[in-house]
């Protein structure tokens, strides 16, 4: 539970921040992970998340703490 409610808070602050777009490849990945954990991504998709979208929550994590 508490990770959906990090990655749903780290997604919308993305896109707020404009580093993610609504109905991007990115944000669909986000939504899968949130909704069924990153288990469920392909090969192509596990890399967006892996060298895209982590490295930019982990940039997210740095600037709040």
């Amino acid at each position: 539970m508490l990770r959906r409610i990090f990655l749903t808070a780290a997604l919308e602050r993305l896109v707020d921040e404009g580093k993610i777009k609504r109905r991007s490849k990115a944000f669909r990945i986000m939504q899968m992970v949130i909704s069924d954990g990153a288990a469920v991504l392909d090969d192509t998709q596990r890399r967006v998340y892996d060298q895209i979208i982590v490295p930019q929550i982990e940039q997210l994590e740095r600037r709040v703490s």
